[in-house]
């Protein structure tokens, strides 16, 4: 009887659990329907070519410009060295062109769907049978959705990790290290240079620091080390650079009062720990690229008082423009659909000609106004938006020339 019952009970269980399968089945075959899966598929499959012919192209281009620098992965002239170092290093550009490029193919994509199915006659059936045009173009607004999700990813997790690679010049090996553009730390005024820096491993060799006066030393001082590993929370819990190999030795720095504070003692001896906030990857010489950075890291370097106030206001112009990015681009894909799909039309290739050219206005305009901000023309806050306002309100004014 005991076995009976349980059976009975496991039985029921697995009737409700299937019913509630085939309620999700249903609801999600509501949602998306097998026009709106062609369209998606559509979608992907334009964004996938747009963006192969974007690789190629670049590297056909680059790759004939700069083969002598690939040669250098290989001195002694094998080709196996060269093919590693070109697929590593366009590989990891990949990843930086989607970053560059990928809000335009997120439009772009979009038209080519658009003109494909009124080239072939599929959309006005749809059309006539009482289908609104913005339900027939909301899978396309849910694959711009999802490739804006990917490239998010992409900044946030792929580049700061492949930043090393990228800053490395082509025919140099990471482990070779990259070259140095001094900088200044603002909070200290010490001027940092080196030989060559590891971003990756965070040091650098034949580094050199130019102490000031009086606010470090009592007499100008270059302060010389064969390495210096850059910690994150050192003596005190500060970040900064522990010396190793120092000329002078720590005897004979002639430190002021204040630059105790700024210069402290190793644990070990004949070494110095030099406080300051510019990290490994500022000293590289294509530092000034946010597009390395993640949100998290590019507001730690925004608060940053070691760098310089300019710098400060081009990153935190990168950070209003990096969070707008994705609005911009489901506003573009909004403005596109009436001008592509008209009530009085001339032609596709007309318009799709004259939706290019406003996929082309708008983001010029948004360059624009990243343009005047960075001369501090426009507030940072209101150059990032205000493309994304009047694309909403243009998108909304031209709804009414769709065709429905």
């Amino acid at each position: 009887m005991h076995e009976l019952g349980w059976r009975s009970w496991w039985g029921r269980e697995n009737c409700l659990q299937n019913s509630g399968l085939d309620i999700l089945a249903r609801k999600a075959t509501a949602l998306l329907t097998t026009f709106d899966r062609y369209l998606l598929k559509r979608y992907f499959h334009a964004f996938a070519v747009c963006f192969v012919a974007a690789i190629g192209v670049f590297f056909v281009f680059d790759a004939f410009t700069n083969a002598d620098e690939f040669q250098k992965a290989s001195p002694d002239g094998s080709v196996w060295p060269i093919m590693r170092r070109m697929a590593v290093y366009y590989g990891c550009q990949s990843s930086l062109l989607l970053s560059l490029v990928g809000h335009m193919l997120c439009v772009l994509a979009t038209m080519i769907v658009l003109v494909t199915v009124q080239r072939t006659g599929e959309l006005h059936p749809v059309l006539a049978s009482g289908v609104p045009l913005y339900r027939v173009v909301l899978p396309l607004v849910t694959g711009a959705v999802l490739v804006n999700a990917g490239m998010m990813v992409n900044q946030e997790w792929v580049l700061p990790r492949v930043a090393h690679v990228l800053q490395t010049p082509r025919g140099r090996r990471v482990e070779q290290g990259v070259d140095v553009r001094p900088s200044l730390d603002f909070a200290t005024h010490v001027l940092i240079s080196a030989r060559v820096v590891y971003p990756g491993a965070a040091r650098m060799e034949g580094a050199e620091f130019v102490l000031p006066v009086p606010d470090v030393v009592t007499r100008l001082t270059t302060l010389k080390a064969n390495r210096a590993q850059y910690v994150s929370g050192g003596p005190g819990g500060r970040s900064g650079w522990m010396l190793f190999g120092l000329d002078p030795v720590p005897a004979e720095l002639p430190l002021a009062e204040a630059g105790r504070e700024i210069v402290w003692a190793g644990r070990r001896p004949g070494t110095l720990f030099l406080v300051s906030g510019v990290t490994p990857d500022q000293l590289s010489e294509k530092a000034g690229n946010s597009r390395f950075l993640s949100t998290p890291d590019l507001l730690k370097r925004i608060h940053n008082p070691s760098q310089a106030t300019r710098v400060a206001h081009d990153q935190s112009l990168a950070i209003h423009a990096r969070l707008t990015r994705p609005l911009l681009n489901i506003a573009a894909v909004f403005l596109v659909v009436p001008f592509l799909v008209r009530r009085e039309s001339r032609g596709v290739v007309t318009n799709l000609a004259i939706a290019g050219g406003v996929m082309l206005g708008l983001l010029g305009a948004a360059e624009a106004c990243l343009y005047l901000a960075s001369f501090q023309v426009l507030a940072p806050d209101v150059a990032a938006w205000l493309p994304v306002v009047a694309s909403g309100m243009c998108a909304t004014w031209y709804s009414r020339h769709a065709e429905t």
